[in-house]
């Protein structure tokens, strides 16, 4: 089977909290392929806010982690086509968040 586009399977949003964390990607339509994504959407959409712009025959993905507190979350990406090969693409999201090392103010001997 031909691939109908490049783009990530996976987005990992790893850091800690209050740090700026943001992922771009870029999806590449196949040049037989040709589509135009017509709606997105998250699955829960609690934990990022996500954009898609295009430039002429790609897109770019930016995700950025809203998340606050340490732990794990993931989420789903929904990009709706209007190609009659593949409908929709679904990019998952993993993020994980730890506290800020603490810094240990004793002096070496």
């Amino acid at each position: 089977m031909v691939a109908f586009a490049r783009y990530p399977k996976r987005i990992d949003l790893f850091g800690t909290i209050n740090e700026d964390i943001t992922v771009k990607h870029t999806i590449v339509p196949e040049p037989q392929f040709k589509f135009d994504i017509v709606r997105t959407y998250a699955q829960d959409g609690q934990h990022i806010d996500f954009s898609l712009e295009k430039q002429k025959s790609q897109f770019t993905l930016t995700v950025k982690n809203k998340k606050k507190t340490a732990g794990p979350y993931y989420d789903w990406i929904h990009l709706v086509t209007d190609s009659d090969i593949q409908k929709e693409i679904t990019i998952r999201v993993y993020g994980r968040l730890k506290e800020p090392e603490k810094k240990d103010n004793k002096t070496q001997q």
